[in-house]
């Protein structure tokens, strides 16, 4: 048997700001400060879903993640996601320095943004809000 045959499929790549129609982790709650509070370890997105009041959206209250879909999704670039560097190069523009504590995060193994961006997206991803309005 090859390396590559003992080896396990690679976890599929995730999008931390998914629309609720297509989560399936919930990631955490937006604070009022704007900033997500990460529940670790990962609850499937129907436990906030379950929760979620019809007066405003639900990605403006929590934070979700689904399956990266790729083509289908208006910031895919082609080749990478290109919500994810935007959103690493303008943290890197105004913060500076990635911290060298990143947050909680339930999906890091598998997250796209992390993937493709490294610690520079995982330190502004709770920063992000998705709001579907």
């Amino acid at each position: 048997m090859t390396d590559a045959a003992q080896r396990p499929d690679p976890p599929e790549l995730m999008c931390p700001s998914t629309p609720a129609a297509n989560a399936t982790v919930f990631l955490g709650m937006i604070t009022p400060a704007g900033r997500v509070a990460y529940v670790t370890p990962a609850l499937p997105a129907e436990v906030a879903l379950a929760q979620a009041g019809a007066d405003t959206p639900v990605e403006s209250r929590y934070r979700l993640a689904g399956p990266c879909v790729t083509a289908k999704c208006g910031f895919w670039t082609g080749a990478h996601c290109g919500l994810g560097e935007r959103v690493a190069a303008s943290f890197r523009e105004v913060a500076g320095p990635v911290e060298d504590d990143l947050p909680r995060c339930a999906i890091r193994r598998s997250c796209r943004w992390y993937a493709e961006q490294g610690r520079a997206a995982c330190t502004a991803c709770s920063h992000v809000v998705t709001d579907s309005r």
